[in-house]
């Protein structure tokens, strides 16, 4: 029997998964003093592919997907997260990281604006609200307003 509320739980995870990512910037840019963006991102995706093999096998779930899925995923996972990470990675070696913070600061904006042209979602007063605090947050973060 946990004692822990399973929202408590997911509350948990998704800061622990919002702090790797913000530190992301902060290391990648470390990290290219030394590797280039290439070497950086197989390094990174190997260690990775790894650490989720053991998680997916010490949990005993099962490695099997439907053949008909493999392009998809292949497509998602080279669009998606590689190409994205291969142009941070090469972005980062002529910009600050406090400047890519501040550029990745307004997705959130781009998709909601993309929603509501492309799906026709409506936009509440508490998600215009939550995009300017995150904003606001980035903004006392990368300046001396402090």
């Amino acid at each position: 029997m946990s004692f822990v509320k399973p929202s408590t739980t997911a509350s948990m995870y998704a800061l622990l998964s919002i702090s790797f990512w913000g530190v992301s910037f902060v290391s990648t840019k470390a990290v290219l003093g030394t590797l280039d963006p290439l070497t950086l991102l197989v390094m990174r995706f190997g260690i990775g592919a790894v650490f989720l093999f053991i998680l997916i096998v010490a949990q005993k779930h099962s490695l099997r997907i439907q053949f008909s899925y493999l392009p998809h995923l292949l497509i998602l996972g080279v669009l998606g997260v590689f190409v994205h990470q291969l142009i941070q990675a090469s972005a980062l070696l002529t910009i600050d990281a406090t400047d890519a913070g501040w550029m990745i600061s307004f997705s959130p904006i781009f998709t909601v604006v993309l929603s509501i042209l492309f799906l026709h979602e409506r936009v509440t007063i508490f998600k215009v609200s939550g995009m300017l605090l995150a904003v606001i947050g980035v903004l006392f973060i990368t300046t001396a307003w402090t």
